[in-house]
């Protein structure tokens, strides 16, 4: 490129020398006609000045040209060198600047490139983080934040500005802000669970990360909601105390029993049969703990369903006769206002202990001469089983909590000394999610309960999947 710039401004010094010279000699030639009165010699300086005229004309031209030409060249380079557009320089062919012309050319496209495919991955790579199901916000060494996905905004509660600011205007937690203020001050990252000091217990795992760069650092703080980790965690562990808990209270009482019996107490015949009733009571409450305890793990393990037409009314009077004895006994009343043409596709098994259950629970826990009524409903999506009863109702704080595992309500609930293992309202919950239904709860103390249960239509492409699995 220098060559060639010197080339160019060499034949351009020669094209002046050449004018000079024959400016020169045009003077040279006047000043001889004009001194012999020779008019050859002043006819021929004329020609020589007309020429000179005419040469002199290209040569401002060409000048001007080359100049207009150099600016242009300066001003694409400039460019360049700033990553600014440029528009591109075409020369012609027999120009000695097309070289240099062509390589800037050529030099300003590879960067349009360059920094086309830079920007497409930034704009990726914002679209991957703003679309993370993890809160991310890049904080530069002026404390300011630079960048913060939309996850970050629902983490913090705030909405987050696009421009630069500093990030003391989002993060108002106190253990968040300390954290990375000690990963400004000590330049080293920290990985901790903040938690939310609001009334919604939330546990954010939080990685505040320092990143060196050339001459500069930034701090990425990256959080992720655990709650429901550190919930299923807690779960697990209260599953095992209470689980423990019922297992230890009817055991206790065989043992306590039996070694009263072999102590002596079997040669009196009517504590002998108090105390087998006992044992035998509390046999059939273990049972019953193991068996729920089973059905769960064999939900959770997951099963196949085989969904099978059936006659609903039909089948809820069915199950009804065996809670015949236990109706009397409570002074009860049961409806079944299913339809009688109604027919759905369902798997009887879960169905049946869905049902068992809700009855059971509405007899359970109805009031002397109360009411149970079991309706049916159902639209485009799904139908519905409804079970309501007029009995003694669910405390509002409770209604949340009612399918946890061994959850027992508050005390005016549990004063009706029903038996149970306390997880039948869970198994119902497993059961219902496992079929990709849903269960509802409306309740009002002293009213009574209604327990709502929606199963997905089920047609006969699914029905033969389902049975061929």
């Amino acid at each position: 490129m220098n060559f060639q710039l010197v080339m160019t401004m060499s034949k351009l010094a020669k094209q002046t020398l050449i004018v000079f010279l024959l400016s020169i000699a045009t003077l040279a030639m006047l000043f001889y006609g004009f001194t012999n009165k020779s008019t050859g010699w002043l006819v021929l300086a004329l020609i020589a000045a007309f020429v000179l005229l005419i040469a002199s004309l290209v040569l401002v031209l060409q000048y001007r040209k080359h100049d207009k030409l150099l600016k242009q060249l300066m001003v694409m380079t400039e460019n360049i060198v700033d990553h600014q557009p440029a528009v591109p320089l075409f020369v012609e062919p027999g120009n000695s600047l097309k070289g240099i012309a062509d390589q800037l050319n050529e030099l300003q496209s590879r960067q349009q490139d360059e920094g086309k495919t830079i920007s497409n991955s930034n704009a990726e790579l914002i679209t991957i983080l703003s679309s993370l199901p993890v809160g991310v916000m890049v904080i530069d060494s002026t404390h300011d934040v630079i960048f913060a996905n939309h996850e970050m905004g629902k983490i913090l509660e705030r909405n987050i500005l696009t421009q630069v600011h500093p990030y003391t205007q989002d993060i108002r937690n106190y253990q968040l802000l300390s954290l990375v203020e000690s990963v400004f001050e000590n330049h080293k990252s920290q990985h901790v669970e903040v938690q939310s000091v609001t009334g919604e217990s939330v546990t954010w795992d939080t990685s505040i990360i320092f990143n060196q760069l050339d001459k500069d650092f930034h701090i990425l703080v990256i959080m992720y909601d655990i709650s429901d980790i550190i919930n299923v965690k807690q779960m697990q562990i209260d599953f095992l105390r209470n689980a423990s808990h019922e297992l230890k209270t009817p055991i206790t009482a065989i043992s306590g029993f039996t070694k009263t019996l072999l102590s002596g107490a079997m040669d009196d015949k009517k504590s002998l049969v108090e105390f087998l009733k006992i044992i035998d009571q509390q046999s059939d409450q273990l049972a019953s703990l193991v068996q729920d305890v089973l059905t769960i793990s064999h939900i959770q393990n997951g099963t196949n369903y085989v969904y099978k037409p059936l006659a609903l009314h039909d089948f809820v009077n069915s199950e009804l006769k065996s809670y015949d004895s236990m109706l009397a006994n409570n002074h009860l009343t049961i409806h079944n206002q299913i339809p009688e043409h109604v027919e759905v596709n369902t798997d009887t098994t879960i169905l049946t202990r869905i049902l068992r259950n809700l009855v059971s629970n509405a007899i359970k826990y109805n009031q002397p001469n109360g009411e149970i009524t079991i309706s049916y409903d159902d639209n485009d999506s799904y139908w519905q089983l409804i079970v309501s009863d007029t009995g003694i109702g669910i405390a509002q704080k409770d209604i949340s909590r009612l399918f946890e595992r061994f959850y027992r309500a508050d005390d005016s609930r549990t004063k009706q000394k029903v038996s149970g293992t306390g997880l039948g309202l869970s198994i119902v919950k497993e059961m219902v999610d496992a079929i990709g239904g849903t269960i509802h709860v409306k309740s009002q103390r002293g009213v009574g309960s209604t327990f709502t249960v929606e199963f997905p239509l089920v047609d006969e492409d699914s029905q033969t999947d389902s049975e061929n699995q």
